[in-house]
């Protein structure tokens, strides 16, 4: 039964991401919109779920470890995206 929970909450893990994921990617090159999301965030998104990658498959947590592999590279696009807009805005 914990097993079911921990799966459970691996999918809605996964979901939290979907939504911006989905905006980034129907609108990589909307400079506006992704000035407006935080490299921060971001950032520590992408470094905790890789190391929860790690982890997961260091402790054989797959609920852990399976989401996190979708998770990471799906934030790191987001990053990626929201700094390149930062970087390609023209000087004022």
């Amino acid at each position: 039964m914990i097993l079911v929970i921990g799966y459970i909450a691996a999918v809605i893990d996964v979901a939290q991401f979907a939504p911006q994921l989905w905006r980034a990617m129907r609108r990589p090159f909307d400079r506006a919109a992704m000035r407006g999301l935080s490299l921060v965030t971001y950032a520590i998104a992408t470094s905790q779920a890789i190391l929860w990658v790690v982890y997961g498959f260091a402790t054989s947590r797959l609920p852990i470890g399976i989401p996190n592999l979708f998770i990471a590279p799906s934030c790191g696009y987001i990053f990626f995206l929201a700094f390149h807009a930062r970087r390609s805005d023209p000087p004022s």
